[in-house]
């Protein structure tokens, strides 16, 4: 229900529209060993609608997978990322079944808080009579609809650190802040089955392309390499970078950076080996806060973990490091690792990250939008 349409007459909030396409078009270009380029942002790609799974997913088919495409994909424009896609789907999961139905709660009786008839429709159910969501045709129009839901999303302050529900509601208004919350696992299922079967050369599927592990505005702690710490257990050599949003670091998001296997889970670490044989491992979060399973397969974008505190740590942050023993790619194998950098034996194999990053024509930490350490 967009704009605080309820029968407990909560306010209407007609939050204006802001355009923030340039302010969230962090558009990442990740460069195969071909040479060719696959855009993606933060783990989202456009995928194709006419592609979507023929079997049931999570209870949704047919149409209602093809409204989640079409939701997924209004979120790329605006650089946003696999977060903001699955948010999108779970409120229209939560709002409209993934139906682009014609009606809204009206023909139940409900009401806006002066009396007037709502005059909610489709996917997102949106009061086109309102005049801010846009005319009837458009709020009827899947694609118009869910840019008109994500461009208000993105104007939500630190909506990535909020509880899915909680992000929706605040762009929704609805009644209860929660309500959007049992739709979440349906939505994640279904974003992860439509991108892994309707991605396009566009998408973040694939041998050779990587994604950032965090959501767009991380910052830098710690770097690679010897370093001064008073962290009773932490190693004075550090084969990793430290990275982290701030203030609300703590349970942020962590996304595989690449398509691969699950390999160890153990302590406060993660492993995910790529299919051309480097590993990325993850490091720092509660072993609860893991989504994944040591012999699951995942892809570059795919939440595996919550940020966390655990070990030999300051505070909330994801250590990353990259073990590049074992590849086939010739420009990974090439980097130098701690033992080339005079290192101790638990640097070995370990390459700088920022370096890795910067063989697939990435910078990790971008100087106008990165602070370092």
């Amino acid at each position: 229900m967009a704009d605080g349409k309820s029968a407990a007459g909560a306010l209407i909030v007609a939050t204006p529209i802001i355009v923030v396409a340039s302010i969230f078009a962090l558009v990442l270009l990740f460069m195969t060993g071909g040479g060719s380029a696959a855009a993606c942002v933060g783990g989202a790609g456009t995928v194709d609608p006419q592609k979507v799974p023929t079997e049931p997913v999570a209870g949704y088919s047919g149409e209602q997978l093809t409204n989640a495409a079409l939701i997924m994909n209004a979120a790329v424009p605006l650089g946003l990322d696999r977060q903001a896609q699955v948010i999108g789907v779970m409120t229209a999961m939560g709002e409209s079944s993934l139906r682009n139905i014609g009606y809204g709660d009206d023909i139940n009786g409900v009401t806006n808080p002066d009396g007037t008839p709502t005059c909610s429709l489709g996917l997102f159910q949106q009061q086109w009579c309102l005049g801010s969501w846009g005319t009837r045709d458009q709020v009827m129009d899947p694609t118009s609809a869910a840019t008109q839901f994500f461009t208000r999303l993105a104007a939500v302050t630190d909506w990535q650190s909020l509880e899915p529900t909680i992000a929706a509601h605040k762009v929704q208004r609805n009644a209860d802040p929660y309500h959007y919350e049992k739709f979440f696992d349906a939505a994640n299922q279904v974003v992860t089955a439509i991108a892994g079967d309707g991605a396009s050369g566009g998408g973040c599927s694939g041998n050779g392309k990587i994604v950032y592990p965090l959501g767009p505005g991380f910052n830098m702690t710690d770097d690679y390499g010897p370093r001064v710490i008073d962290i009773p257990g932490a190693s004075t050599w550090h084969p990793a970078v430290d990275l982290q949003h701030w203030p609300n670091n703590c349970l942020d998001q962590i996304y595989s950076i690449s398509d691969g296997t699950v390999t160890y889970i153990g302590g406060i670490q993660l492993t995910i080996k790529s299919p051309d044989g480097w590993s990325a491992s993850y490091l720092h979060m509660k072993l609860s806060d893991i989504s994944v399973a040591v012999g699951d397969t995942v892809t570059a974008g795919e939440p595996i973990a919550l940020v966390g505190n655990e070990g030999p740590s300051g505070g909330c942050h994801l250590d990353l490091r990259i073990n590049k023993d074992g590849t086939t790619d010739s420009a990974i194998a090439s980097l130098k690792a701690g033992e080339d950098l005079g290192g101790p034996p638990n640097s070995y194999g370990f390459v700088n990250p920022e370096e890795f990053y910067q063989a697939f024509g990435m910078e990790l930490c971008e100087p106008d939008s990165c602070r370092r350490p």
